[in-house]
């Protein structure tokens, strides 16, 4: 098993990427979020992590001041084995279904009906007929190869790889870039690809399935993938994910933009579901969630993800998870700072629509927000749910730890002397790495260093944290100075 290590990097102020017009950041330093380097984590530590709302972008890990960030940043997760695809979400797997089939892109062979097997489609004979069940799996597995049992006009594959960058890789990428997001020729590098979407700190853990099951097509070991979507060998979209023992968790999500028309984002989401469940079928045991990064209210391009249903939210404060209803999404989109979940749910829906209407949107700079609206090709587009992650850490403004302590998180006062000694570092020991108690560690660093290490420890919380009492050095987080 991996090692978790710890390092800090403290609280810090950046620009945002959401409360501004698309493509600009905001003019202020407005969001505001704690943030760690961890060159190595265990699968099952990083899982702990996202339960308490952190994320990772490459290896820096981070987590939103719920308070006073200017767009607060949730966790949503779907729960895949109750998920129900709407409408829809069955048209756009009947339509990619059909293109594979007939070689007919939507507005091309006459009924878009046509041509195509399940999908929903209506059973022959008298009457209106009855839509026949939509098996979400057997949808999508309907022309993939190695599933795939009749003719069809396209050769669609899945394809499991480790996250590592590849030239191929890397053009996609770019060419999206620079098609959806409107980056320059040259913004992006394959330095800067690799850190983003390829390096990972994630180990290597082997998943157990049940005995005689089929899992040919699923992944053996936690960590960091590319799932590479190839219609006729072309390279046509990759999901950035990593999985962990309790979930499918995206990262990101890059397509082809000759493929605009394919909604592949609504699609890589839906082989994203389906991976989960087929996992959990197979025996893996605790695979239940789809984790689709964060979710903002008032963002399109984040709040979106709310379509997938029944999503729950991350309470920051209490750090349970609330079943994402319309009286939580209604209260979320007109106030900022922390209100407990339990505390809106006890509101009754008329106090939720009276504030919601009396309160203006505002952005970090205290301004009326900017539309958030955006086009239907990026409401289509799984998991780019963070553009502030891609930026490098140190191009933040390092800020004091605020009191009161953001959600979630302990005040650093709190934290007795006898505590944080107790905790364990990874560091040169003199005759290689190696565990050295804080207790003696602590001479090592300056004032600064302290300072730093204990509010990494407020905000971690000590409980994750390996100490010479519990010494459970390989489930729990080694502070780190490598």
């Amino acid at each position: 098993m991996a090692l978790s290590l710890l390092r800090p990097v403290g609280y810090n102020c950046s620009t945002c990427g959401y409360c501004s017009p698309p493509g600009q950041r905001s003019s202020r330093k407005s969001s505001r979020s704690y943030g760690m380097v961890a060159p190595s984590m265990s699968p099952s530590f990083y899982q702990g992590l996202i339960d308490r709302g952190w994320r990772r972008s490459g290896e820096y890990v981070y987590h939103p001041d719920m308070r006073d960030t200017c767009c607060p940043q949730y966790t949503i997760r779907l729960d895949a084995g109750a998920f129900s695809p709407t409408k829809n979400q069955r048209g756009v797997v009947n339509r990619f279904n059909r293109f594979l089939q007939t070689g007919h892109k939507p507005g091309e062979g006459g009924d878009e009906a046509a041509g195509t097997q399940g999908g929903g489609g209506k059973a022959k004979g008298k009457g209106k007929g009855k839509a026949k069940p939509f098996d979400l799996v057997e949808e999508l597995r309907l022309h993939q190869v190695g599933y795939a049992t009749g003719e069809s006009k396209h050769k669609f594959e899945l394809e499991f790889v480790p996250a590592v960058a590849s030239d191929e890789t890397f053009a996609l990428y770019k060419r999206y870039q620079m098609a959806v997001h409107n980056d320059g020729p040259g913004k992006n590098s394959m330095t800067s690809f690799s850190r983003f979407l390829c390096d990972s700190p994630l180990g290597d853990e082997a998943i157990t399935y049940s005995d005689g099951a089929d899992t040919a097509h699923l992944p053996q070991h936690y960590g960091s993938y590319h799932l590479l979507y190839r219609v006729d060998g072309k390279l046509v979209g990759i999901s950035v994910i990593d999985v962990l023992p309790a979930c499918v968790s995206s990262v990101y999500f890059i397509w082809d933009p000759d493929w605009a028309w394919a909604a592949l984002g609504k699609l890589s989401a839906l082989f994203e579901i389906a991976l989960v469940r087929e996992m959990a079928a197979a025996g893996a045991e605790g695979m239940k969630w789809l984790y689709m990064g964060y979710w903002i209210a008032d963002c399109a391009k984040m709040r979106y993800k709310g379509e997938y249903a029944p999503s729950f939210l991350l309470d920051p404060g209490t750090q349970q998870f609330h079943l994402l209803t319309s009286k939580l999404d209604t209260f979320l989109q007109s106030h900022k700072g922390y209100i407990g979940f339990t505390d809106v749910e006890a509101m009754s829906a008329e106090a939720v629509n009276a504030a919601k209407a009396a309160a203006p949107a505002v952005n970090g700079s205290g301004e009326a927000s900017q539309s958030h609206d955006v086009s239907m090709e990026e409401k289509g587009e799984w998991a780019d749910e963070d553009e502030d992650s891609e930026d490098d850490e140190s191009e933040d403004d390092d800020a004091e730890y605020p009191t009161p302590p953001p959600p979630g998180m302990l005040d650093p006062a709190t934290l007795s002397a006898e505590l944080l000694g107790s905790l364990v570092v990874f560091t040169d020991t003199g005759s290689g790495l190696g565990l050295v108690p804080y207790a003696m560690f602590k001479r090592r660093l300056r004032p600064a260093g302290r300072r730093m290490t204990t509010e990494l420890v407020a905000a971690v919380g000590p409980e994750l944290l390996a100490s010479i009492k519990n010494r459970q050095f390989e489930e729990k987080g080694l502070l780190f100075f490598g």
